[in-house]
């Protein structure tokens, strides 16, 4: 089989996003089902085949994964060109800023002295 892989450090929620081409069969594979599959083993994956680009997977755990587009097998090869990338996964925001959790008032928005 011939393919094109790219591998991401993507934590849970990120997505990562795969552009194509031409028709073919995108998945998604994390790091032990990908060196399993390049062996010839039988893997899980997410993904299948694709006619539209681009298709867009979101991690579902923290992990090494890969993005693969095939490009058919040695004696009938497909002449595929593509790209991968990741998008990090927005959390919820409130007034525009990422919530870490504590609220803090800026210094200047309140007065503690007594009248």
């Amino acid at each position: 089989m011939r393919f094109l892989q790219k591998p991401f450090l993507a934590k849970t929620k990120d997505k990562i996003e795969v552009t194509f081409d031409k028709p073919t069969k995108v998945l998604l594979l994390e790091g032990s089902q990908f060196s399993g599959n390049k062996k010839g083993h039988t893997c899980q994956y997410r993904g299948g085949e694709a006619e539209q680009s681009p298709v867009a997977f979101t991690v579902p755990f923290e992990a090494t994964w890969h993005a693969v587009i095939e490009k058919g097998s040695y004696s009938h090869p497909l002449d595929v060109t593509g790209n991968a990338k990741l998008i990090p996964h927005r959390y919820d925001t409130l007034n525009g800023s990422e919530q870490t959790g504590a609220a803090k008032r800026p210094v200047d928005e309140y007065d503690d002295t007594l009248d």
